[in-house]
């Protein structure tokens, strides 16, 4: 089992990686492409705007899901600080089990609002509001994916630390 997480979460950590560099390079061409038309051409790309705003949602939700992976997000530890010591374990399983819920519970609701949007077009594109929409319950998924995995490769303690956390705690060690 544990082996069968660590392949899935590292294919999922690819996919993010490469999505999030072709959405980047893809907005900034479609941005120049925009810019040259409006202000060389004379003649706007109408659509533009709905296409860069579905794929920087796309690519907000996915650099979330990404940096979770990696512990590359902030961390609010005020209460851990002021825990005793003999009550971090137990604040850092109540903090996993509030994180995979709460991405358990937008997964669901985030897959009805998917079915609310699928029926939406947008104006200029013509396409689904859903493919915006999809985009919150397929990175939660990915998140709960990167927790799991977290939680199985470095234990509860650690899986929701940040890179700062991660590297005093090997400073510690050394």
């Amino acid at each position: 089992m544990r082996q069968c997480i660590l392949w899935l979460d590292n294919r999922v950590r690819e996919i993010e990686h490469h999505a999030l560099w072709l959405l980047l390079a893809t907005i900034f061409v479609i941005l120049t492409a925009t810019v040259f038309f409006r202000y060389v051409l004379g003649s706007p790309i109408t659509w533009t705007e709905e296409l860069l705003t579905m794929l920087f949602t796309w690519m907000v939700f996915i650099g979330a899901s990404s940096a979770l992976s990696t512990h590359q997000h902030i961390r609010i530890d005020m209460v851990l600080r002021i825990l005793p010591p003999r009550y971090e374990l137990l604040a850092s399983v109540a903090a996993v089990l509030v994180c995979l819920v709460v991405f358990l519970v937008v997964i669901h609701f985030g897959l009805k609002y998917v079915q609310t949007t699928w029926g939406d077009r947008t104006p200029m594109m013509d396409v689904t509001y859903g493919f915006y929409t999809l985009a919150l319950p397929v990175t939660s998924i990915c998140a709960t994916l990167h927790v799991i995995r977290n939680c199985v490769e470095g234990g509860v303690r650690d899986a929701l630390k940040s890179t700062i956390e991660v590297q005093a705690g090997e400073g510690d060690a050394a």
